[in-house]
């Protein structure tokens, strides 16, 4: 009997490396009896340590991870814009290429951004039957928020997803050039766009898409109430039952391997699999500013379990 193949693609460069490795060794981990097939998306050769890390944790799982090199030309005329803006990069764009980077014999392959960890199965999303749909998507945490609709000028009644885990049917986006399509948006419309790449995919996929439980991206701020409050009832119910969410995204700024996360839910997760990986004597990172007060919370406050107020939860 052969193995179910898993196709898993996600984009990096040379200072995601370790985030990527993190993310990489939580598929790989949670999918032993799987043929994994990672495809990562640069737009030049990582350096030869880090290419070598990745080559050494998909030989420990017995895994496959390929490189597909991206032509960032056309894209770097494109601005990046969104709130912390600091921290996006042009590689969000990336996904957008996938139909014509990966192999023509890959027919369905999720997406991940590196800021998130599988916890679970994925068996179930890739048996499903994708036939007419372009992509699988969690709805964002700023669904209910009319002023996107308003800006991306279609109905409110589609909905808006969180492009940082999607099943892409490759197979539909080839036969629809649907790379294309989003590219051409891109161009035509960027006045209209605030969220990069995500915007791009709500607009052209507003009508051709799945919507998927919460459990397959589960933002760690969904049950903050400055989000929770304002969502429909069936997602509020999505919401509160997946206690162990099988994709974790720590869609925040603050992220995991930073020393100010403590705050966030399922911190310990995302640590889990730093322990069990190739990145495990990563040192957490500090914030840009405010690095000494940052320090002495750390590493005198914390400790004596002294630490700020946590966002407010559901």
């Amino acid at each position: 009997m052969s193995k179910l193949q898993i196709n898993i693609t996600c984009a990096t460069d040379d200072n995601y490396v370790p985030y990527c490795g993190v993310m990489l060794t939580s598929v790989f981990e949670n999918h032993k009896d799987c043929e994994v097939n990672v495809y990562v998306l640069i737009d030049k050769p990582l350096k030869e340590e880090n290419q070598e890390k990745f080559d050494l944790l998909a030989r420990q799982y017995n895994q496959h991870i390929h490189y597909c090199l991206v032509d960032k030309s056309y894209l770097e005329n494109f601005p990046l814009k969104g709130d912390g803006v600091d921290y996006w990069s042009i590689v969000t764009y990336y996904r957008l290429y996938a139909a014509e980077l990966l192999p023509k014999d890959v027919d369905l392959v999720l997406y991940l951004d590196c800021d998130i960890v599988v916890n679970g199965s994925l068996r179930q999303l890739f048996d499903s039957d994708w036939t007419d749909v372009a992509i699988g998507a969690v709805s964002d945490m700023c669904t209910e928020w009319q002023e996107f609709y308003d800006r991306l000028h279609y109905d409110k009644s589609l909905g808006y997803f969180n492009a940082g885990s999607v099943l892409i049917n490759l197979a539909y986006w080839r036969e629809h050039n649907i790379g294309k399509e989003c590219l051409e948006f891109l161009a035509t419309h960027f006045d209209w766009i605030i969220n990069n790449d995500q915007d791009v995919l709500n607009y052209v996929l507003r009508e051709r898409k799945r919507t998927l439980p919460v459990t397959y991206n589960y933002q760690i701020q969904l049950r903050m109430a400055y989000f929770y409050d304002g969502f429909s009832q069936a997602m509020k119910v999505d919401v509160m039952r997946t206690t162990e969410p099988i994709i974790i995204h720590y869609a925040a700024e603050l992220k995991p391997w930073m020393v100010k996360y403590y705050a966030y839910p399922f911190n310990e997760v995302w640590h889990k699999y730093k322990k069990i990986s190739l990145w495990r004597k990563m040192k957490d990172k500090y914030p840009e500013s405010r690095v000494w007060a940052t320090f002495i919370k750390r590493y005198f406050l914390w400790p004596l379990g002294i630490k700020l107020k946590k966002p407010l939860m559901r």
